[in-house]
């Protein structure tokens, strides 16, 4: 026998470290974690989807968004009109809000209709959203906002943001570096020059947009990413990237990791009413067997199809039931049957009668396929199908 107190102090150890293995399950607790989503061209082209997009965006409740251009139709000489674009596009992500909204400029954003940076376009940029081009910090990360079209050079970063880019990543102790801008970093002018800045600094992240679909490459070590939120694409192949996206960009610790979300499949917790999801649950579960077996009249080709229906759905349904064979050998009577309505919480039995000539004999058996109109709490029809087949009795 132990010692009362020898054991009572084995069964404090023994909880401690129980406790301890357990608080092991927990998530830990990590300062530098956050995540951010990353847009890309808009341009309106698709404004109900953009909308949509920017309201999916909110639900995944982000640090902050970065849009990478091309945020308005621009390629305008009326600094008027271009402002009213503006103001058009703010509306549209008012949504966000407080989350903030850090965009990069496009060449929608400066051009004129000559396909030229407008200084007075850019000022109307800055009017809105600050400098063209700038950096900030966040956590243990640092943040390049880079302009790919200037007065100064198109299609490149120019001398005098290379130089402010080369002082800002150099003075950077940031963990992670990520740059954003809106022609492909791989395609601009002085690509090979950015490409070493950006190796020499320790950028792990380049996002960028323009041409309308999403790739990712990574050269020596750099991720870059082109993503399109709402703009036209040239193709709509998703295996080759002609899908709309956004980008969520998760940052814990050390660790970065990079999610292609498909426009349009982040639903809000109502996309779903309780009352359509039982009704349709108990209609496709319980209306009908699936398989049923046909019972052979006097005549050896002669038999008939006994479909039961039960509604135990909480709504009154419609059935359009129709029966056929994949040969054609089998004939019905009816031939064409009415539409039944089957309010809820209720049977009803159909008999059909089936036949084939003596000299056509089928390969195939009869099937019956049963479609119901079915309308959501919101209003929307949807048609739900059911297929019964036959079997013959042994």
């Amino acid at each position: 026998m132990f010692p009362i107190k020898t054991v009572t102090r084995v069964l404090v150890l023994f909880l401690l470290l129980s406790v301890q293995g357990l608080a092991q399950d927990y998530p830990k607790i990590e300062e530098n974690e956050f995540h951010f989503v990353v847009l890309g061209d808009s341009q309106f082209h698709d404004t109900a989807k953009f909308n949509r997009v920017i309201d999916q965006t909110k639900l995944l409740m982000p640090a902050f968004v970065i849009q990478v251009g091309d945020l308005i139709q621009g390629y305008n000489n009326d600094p008027e009109i271009v402002e009213k674009e503006w103001l058009r596009f703010k509306n549209q992500i008012n949504p966000l809000l407080p989350i903030p909204f850090l965009p990069v400029p496009g060449n929608h954003d400066v051009y004129n209709a000559n396909r030229k940076v407008d200084t007075a376009l850019e000022q109307l940029y800055e009017n809105h959203w600050g400098s063209l081009f700038k950096s900030f910090k966040y956590k243990n990360a640092h943040f390049f906002l880079i302009n790919t079209d200037s007065v100064e050079t198109q299609n490149a970063i120019g001398p005098k943001q290379m130089s402010w880019l080369a002082r800002e990543l150099k003075g950077s102790d940031s963990a992670h570096k990520f740059a954003f801008m809106h022609k492909p970093a791989l395609l601009l002018k002085n690509t090979e020059a950015i490409h070493r800045l950006f190796l020499k600094h320790g950028v792990s992240h380049v996002f960028y947009g323009h041409h309308h679909h999403y790739h990712h490459v990574e050269k020596d070590g750099i991720h870059y990413s082109m993503t399109n939120a709402a703009a036209n694409m040239i193709h709509q192949q998703s295996q080759a990237g002609g899908f709309h996206q956004l980008l969520q960009v998760s940052v814990s610790g050390p660790s970065v990791s990079v999610a292609v979300i498909t426009a349009d499949s982040i639903q809000p917790k109502e996309t779903v009413s309780a009352i359509d999801n039982y009704d349709l649950f108990a209609i496709s579960r319980n209306l009908t067997k699936k398989r049923i077996t046909l019972e052979q009249l006097k005549n050896p080709n002669v038999y008939q199809i006994t479909l039961k229906f039960k509604n135990k759905s909480k709504r009154n349904i419609t059935l359009n039931v129709s029966c056929n064979s994949k040969d054609n050998r089998w004939h019905f009577n009816p031939t064409k049957i009415s539409p039944i309505q089957l309010p809820a919480d209720t049977s009803y039995l159909l008999k059909v009668k089936t036949h084939f000539e003596l000299d056509r004999q089928p390969e195939s058996l009869p099937e019956c396929s049963i479609k119901i109109p079915f309308q959501t709490q919101d209003g929307q029809w949807l048609d739900l199908n059911q297929t019964i087949k036959t079997l013959k009795s042994s």
